[in-house]
């Protein structure tokens, strides 16, 4: 182990957002970056520009900031090409800045994350399951009709208030469906749930499911609300 971990000399470190990846590659001494799309064909570009720079995919140790919005595909996807994807954690990262003598918004710089990679060399992140994957969807389809609901409502009011009465009485079937729906999604996320009792709790359920824990799932869904 001591070996190999010798014979490591290549980091990346990638930052996110919405519709970019900045990656940074430090190899042999040298610093190359690279800015690509943050979508599947953005992932396969940077294994193309990886290579080209003789770059082993295979075991290459990325660093990411995996709490940071926009990171989760791009993890899982580098992952499955066989990269070992790093999560740079807050307090450690921290820690390292500090020792460094660098300012805490330089947590989010791709260099700065490759840098402390190689210097640290966190432990690689373990992809979710598809399990979990599918759990975190449904929820946060569940999300989306629930906010809907919430906004056809507030129409709902407004056209009453108005007194178009024919407006009202159409929005009133809509949210009918769509409390059908939302009852629809609780089932099949209680039904998965059962179906997978060691799940992790995902971040969607920070909100309020009240009916969710009604129907007496365990504590990795209904604690705690």
């Amino acid at each position: 182990m001591e070996h190999a971990i010798k014979q490591e000399t290549t980091f990346v470190g990638i930052e996110p957002n919405k519709l970019l990846l900045k990656a940074v590659l430090l190899s042999g001494g040298e610093v190359l970056c690279k800015v690509l799309e943050n979508d599947v064909a953005g992932y396969r570009w940077l294994r193309s520009w990886l290579q080209r720079n003789d770059v082993t995919i295979m075991g290459l140790r990325v660093c990411m900031r995996l709490d940071m919005p926009y990171s989760e595909a791009a993890a899982n996807a580098l992952a499955g090409m066989g990269m070992l994807v790093c999560d740079a954690q807050p307090a450690p990262l921290e820690a390292y800045l500090r020792s460094q003598g660098l300012p805490k918004d330089a947590a989010r710089s791709a260099v700065v994350l490759a840098q402390y990679c190689a210097a640290a060399r966190p432990a690689p992140w373990t992809p979710p399951s598809p399990a979990y994957v599918e759990l975190r969807l449904w929820l946060r389809r569940l999300h989306a009709v629930r906010q809907l609901r919430k906004q056809e409502m507030a129409r709902l009011e407004g056209h009453f208030h108005a007194g178009q009465i024919a407006l009202h009485q159409l929005l009133r079937k809509q949210i009918a469906c769509l409390d059908a729906q939302i009852r629809q999604h609780e089932s099949a996320i209680v039904a998965h749930v059962r179906r997978h009792p060691d799940l992790p709790r995902p971040p969607e359920l920070a909100g309020n499911y009240l009916r969710i824990a009604r129907y007496g799932v365990g504590a990795s869904l209904a604690g705690g609300h």
